[in-house]
């Protein structure tokens, strides 16, 4: 991301794409004073009247659908987090083809064992109403849903939604409960830079780079990571936790 305001500007008008940083509040007023001052200067946050912790996470979540879809009239609202390596001009294309249907969930999709072990970092309290495997469900680092699937998100009341553990099983399962299409695209989940590669992070063995602060650099001074070109040239507008978000418009 520029660290200006400018930059920022030059990077959504060649894009096509607009992206904040969404962020929940703290108790903690220095750092609250801090963040409203970065806020002010760069003008690339959302805040949100959430408390900023990763148990809080799905509720977090809801509250940024319903946030950007209040401010922002878009096809497409994308959750990225931020220690993911990403093309935001392969981003615009993916997001600009034609999808064959209105209400999508766009993400790496995947299944897998509940975690029962309390031991275990993705712990599910819940499992006993999941059964022994998670349902088809994308990787919580980047995913996209619908403006038709948020629409639908918005109107339903907080205490209405299951919340699970992790973010990525609770998006799934509201998604189990709509009408939407799973379009599984592993361009989202690369290990590697390659010529298609849309989002580079280290799956499966962390929930995004293992070590963001190096490895985003690293990647970006690799050629096949941020010079090689974009395959074909279209342009759309798109908008998208503290993790980076877009939203499609």
């Amino acid at each position: 991301m520029p660290s200006d305001r400018q930059g920022l500007q030059r990077l959504e008008e060649a894009t096509g794409l607009a992206f904040r940083f969404i962020i929940g509040r703290t108790n903690d007023k220095s750092k609250m004073a801090e963040l409203k001052k970065e806020v002010a200067e760069y003008d690339d946050f959302i805040l949100l009247d959430i408390e900023e912790e990763y148990s809080k996470l799905p509720y977090k979540t809801l509250a940024f659908f319903k946030a950007v879809y209040a401010l922002f009239d878009s096809e497409f609202y994308v959750k990225a987090d931020d220690d993911i390596y990403l093309r935001p001009d392969r981003l615009s294309l993916l997001l600009a083809k034609e999808h064959s249907h209105s209400q999508t969930y766009l993400g790496c999709m995947k299944k897998g064992p509940v975690f029962t072990d309390p031991k275990l970092k993705w712990y599910e309290p819940l499992s006993y109403l999941l059964g022994k495997e998670y349902f088809l469900h994308a990787y919580g680092p980047i995913y996209a849903l619908s403006a038709d699937v948020v629409a639908s998100l918005v109107v339903l009341r907080n205490n209405s939604f299951r919340m699970f553990s992790n973010e990525d099983v609770t998006i799934g399962a509201w998604m189990l409960a709509m009408n939407v299409n799973h379009e599984d695209n592993r361009a989202l989940c690369e290990p590697e830079c390659t010529p298609t590669s849309v989002a580079v992070w280290d799956i499966p063995k962390c929930s995004g780079l293992c070590n963001p602060e190096t490895k985003l650099l690293e990647l970006h001074q690799k050629d096949t990571c941020s010079n090689s070109p974009t395959l074909h040239q279209t342009m759309i507008s798109l908008i998208g936790l503290n993790n980076m978000d877009f939203f499609n418009m």
